[in-house]
């Protein structure tokens, strides 16, 4: 078996694996692709580990979109708003991980995402709320979004995540937007986030190494993401949300444990 072929099959599963549950829970998959390519690639730089992975979060994001779309999920003008607010920031976050040393990488991711699954796991979203419109939401709650969307797009673009697990939360809990309306309208988000986002890695350089990686996974991920969809269907808006927090518990620990050995 050529090498080729063989990571082939060790990385499109992943990204079949990501691409359903990241679709499923609107988060694009990056919270989960970028511990296991830390494990994955333990040499590579903090730049490259985020660039791999918000190319494959960009072909989850626009498989899911389109599925979702498909489904009439989408909140667009929400949408929309979020995403002019959020590509400056994804721009910035690029430039920032280039000054990142993995031992300094390593731990903060590791704390931001088991500090978000605590306090998704504390503090259930969804089911109180799941009644709302996101139409509904006020002016003022919209201009808050959209500025702190701005925000979000730098950190999700550090640490190579696409921004869903912060996305998703921040729409259910600041403009009461309906669990499955929020992960479909995060996908609309991320799908140009992190196409922005990747389109910078590219210009500097950064896949001179890992595009066959980051191909390997597209295609996993743009076979998953349209099964994570249809999924979504059939479950219940805060068991996503809990689904999503247990999964940035797991991984953070991961991460942090890994750090000690």
């Amino acid at each position: 078996m050529s090498p080729e072929l063989s990571e082939f099959l060790r990385l499109a599963p992943l990204g079949l694996v990501v691409g359903a549950f990241g679709t499923l829970v609107g988060a694009g998959g990056g919270a989960i692709m970028v511990p296991v390519l830390l494990v994955l690639l333990p040499k590579e730089t903090p730049a490259t580990i985020t660039a791999i992975s918000l190319a494959t979060v960009f072909f989850n994001a626009y498989s899911g979109t389109v599925a979702y779309m498909r489904m009439g999920r989408v909140d667009y003008r929400l949408g929309t708003l979020f995403t002019l607010a959020s590509l400056p920031g994804a721009v910035f976050g690029v430039l920032l991980v280039r000054q990142l040393p993995r031992n300094v990488f390593d731990p903060l991711f590791g704390v931001m995402l088991l500090s978000i699954g605590i306090f998704l796991l504390s503090n259930p979203l969804g089911s109180a709320i799941a009644h709302h419109s996101a139409h509904r939401a006020s002016e003022r709650r919209t201009l808050l979004g959209t500025i702190g969307s701005a925000y979000i797009s730098v950190v999700s673009s550090l640490m190579g995540i696409g921004g869903g697990i912060i996305h998703v939360p921040f729409l259910i809990r600041v403009l009461d937007v309906p669990a499955h309306t929020a992960t479909a309208t995060s996908h609309f988000v991320l799908t140009f986030v992190a196409l922005t986002a990747t389109l910078v890695h590219v210009a500097m350089g950064e896949f001179n190494r890992g595009m066959a990686q980051t191909m390997y996974l597209a295609v996993g991920v743009m076979m998953g993401a349209p099964a994570g969809a249809a999924i979504s269907t059939r479950i219940h808006g805060s068991l996503i949300v809990r689904l999503l927090a247990a999964a940035l518990c797991l991984v953070g620990l991961r991460l942090l444990v890994r750090l000690l050995y």
